[in-house]
């Protein structure tokens, strides 16, 4: 397994409820659990439980995993009463150097933002991509980002 940052140990490859994380979701594959800074009124990430460091190392071979945590991510917005439109969610990944753990995590954001920063923070450009953007990215062939 490859460490965050170096380190022997990734702190999201050891995500439980013993370790503080508020897991609201978890199966064979994916965890999903709230995160410790939320940018909006609901945020959540998902991770796969098998290590995978950074979108840029995504590949075709990651498009039903992708579709999994996508589609996840939904569904804890709608079990929340999030619409499906872009006014009121956001998901996606942070682009290397902008990440802040080298472990993939999805972000599951219901809006409104806490804050402008917040909103600048999870803005789909250079250091924020858009979930549905990187799996028609993969899906086509091309490079995730």
């Amino acid at each position: 397994m490859f460490g965050c940052f170096g380190k022997s140990e990734c702190v999201f490859c050891s995500v439980s409820t013993e370790n503080g994380f508020s897991i609201i979701y978890e199966d064979d594959t994916l965890i999903a659990f709230h995160d410790r800074s939320p940018g909006a009124r609901f945020h959540a990430l998902v991770i796969p439980r098998d290590h995978v460091s950074t979108v840029k190392v995504l590949d075709t071979s990651h498009v039903p995993l992708l579709e999994r945590m996508i589609g996840l991510g939904h569904q804890l917005l709608k079990d929340r009463g999030y619409a499906q439109n872009a006014d009121q969610i956001r998901l996606g990944f942070h682009v290397p150097p902008f990440n802040s753990i080298n472990h993939i995590h999805l972000h599951v954001l219901g809006l409104p933002f806490g804050n402008r920063f917040r909103e600048w923070k999870y803005t789909p450009g250079l250091w924020f991509a858009e979930a549905n953007t990187v799996l028609e990215r993969l899906r086509q062939g091309l490079s995730p980002v």
